[in-house]
């Protein structure tokens, strides 16, 4: 590590450093909102706005979790379980006659809901104690199966499938993403930018897109300044639906709040305290408070900036505090939120690519740390099979199902952690795990 977590790098560095965050940032949540807003049907400049609302809120809860939070560089981002769930209701919603700003408005109370879930566990104490559950079986699976559940879209992009509409692969963007691959190792090679490596593949991808006349002109914006918005999607209504569904969805997120700390740490040779679990937890509250708020898609903490860490050996907070500073910032220029907004995206996926590659990296490590016996193959196979093959299984097929049971079993990451969770502290408990539960209560 060449910055620790309390270091103060150069100035030269620390803005290049920053910068380097705030593309990130926005490389990994701009694709929400423009997903969202196609499908809840929404118009240019809607989707602008949410655009702006959404790097706004991204960078003050971020800020929050870093000051005085967990205290760790790390991106609070549009959860994939999340805006999953908003498609899906979304979808389901328009099926039995409601209008998808309905279900948006619905969210919007929902998010509030599981918001205050989390400040209650974090207040009592109780996420220190529930991250004891994440044994290195568990984190393990849950990073293998994030990074197999990411490769598909990954490669997609990379491959220039849905970039302009496109339905097949175009040869063109491969091979320029094969090259930023490249460039991004061949700089992550060298001593003096290798903190660097992933903003210098996406700035150089960005321009080698503008020379081939492969970018959009960015959409010119009616404001110069534009503050946000409370309740973007209208005045927040009530859908038991809805509402339980946020519920069981952050109870779920917990377990990303722990692995997502675990990864971190990993990351940067420290042990998250239970001190630090708990701060966290009630600030991934606020920062669900400040998305049900804002109609944004729900933020948690997320695991990739572990992997930035890691690729660039770069963990000082300064640099990440002054980027979230800047994302608050272009949340409120539309014009700069419209530019940024252009960065095309197999440029982005490509820059990232060995990022990504270290959330596998972690999740191999875990496991290696396991002694494997049959206890320990016959837990993690079978949480990594049902994961996975749960990830093949077409999305249509869970449509027929009710909304909670087609969430549950239609997500391959949630249900192959839930099932390595089962398997771990209760069909197949270590007998030394009891005992010393014995001992305590004794």
């Amino acid at each position: 590590m060449k910055y620790g977590l309390h270091d103060k790098p150069p100035v030269g560095t620390t803005i290049l450093s920053a910068l380097q965050w705030m593309i990130v940032a926005v490389s990994s949540s701009v694709a929400v909102p423009l997903m969202i807003g196609d499908v809840y049907g929404l118009g240019p400049d809607e989707i602008g706005n949410l655009m702006q609302q959404t790097m706004f809120f991204i960078g003050l809860a971020s800020l929050l979790q870093v000051w005085i939070g967990h205290r760790y560089p790390m991106l609070e981002g549009p959860a994939g379980l999340w805006w999953g769930i908003f498609i899906i209701l979304a979808q389901i919603g328009t099926s039995v006659g409601l209008h998808p700003r309905e279900i948006g408005q619905s969210f919007q109370l929902g998010l509030c809901m599981a918001g205050l879930l989390f400040l209650v566990f974090g207040f009592m104490g109780w996420i220190g104690k529930l991250q004891r559950w994440f044994t290195p079986l568990v984190s393990g699976t849950y990073m293998i199966l994030l990074a197999v559940s990411l490769c598909s879209n990954i490669l997609a992009g990379m491959l220039g499938i849905g970039f302009e509409h496109s339905k097949e692969v175009i040869p063109g963007v491969a091979a320029v993403s094969v090259g930023i691959v490249a460039l991004v190792i061949v700089v992550m090679r060298t001593k003096r930018f290798s903190s660097f490596a992933v903003l210098f593949g996406m700035v150089i991808g960005w321009v080698l897109y503008a020379v081939l006349g492969w970018t959009e002109p960015v959409r010119p914006a009616e404001q110069v300044l534009s503050w946000p918005t409370l309740f973007f999607w209208g005045t927040p209504r009530w859908d038991w639906g809805v509402v339980l569904t946020s519920m069981l969805t952050g109870f779920v997120l917990l377990t990303n709040l722990v692995t997502s700390m675990v990864v971190m740490g990993k990351a940067t040779d420290t042990v998250p305290t239970d001190k630090q679990y708990n701060r966290g937890g009630i600030f991934t509250g606020v920062s669900h408070l400040l998305s049900g708020l804002g109609g944004v898609v729900g933020m948690i903490p997320l695991s990739l900036a572990a992997a930035v860490i890691q690729t660039t050996r770069m963990a000082s907070r300064l640099p990440f505090m002054l980027a979230m500073i800047g994302m608050m910032v272009i949340g409120l220029f539309p014009y700069v939120a419209h530019f940024l907004a252009a960065l095309p995206t197999p440029v982005a996926y490509a820059a990232m690519f060995i990022s990504y590659t270290q959330l596998l990296g972690f999740g191999l490590k875990d496991y290696a740390n396991v002694k494997m016996d049959d206890r320990t193959i016959t837990v993690g196979g079978s949480s990594l099979l049902v994961g996975i093959g749960v990830m093949f299984v077409p999305a249509s097929a869970w449509q027929h199902l009710p909304a909670l049971v087609s969430f549950l079993f239609g997500n391959g990451l949630l249900l192959g952690v839930i099932v390595c969770l089962l398997l771990e502290h209760v069909v197949f408990r270590n007998r030394g795990d009891k005992q010393k539960e014995d001992g305590r209560a004794a």
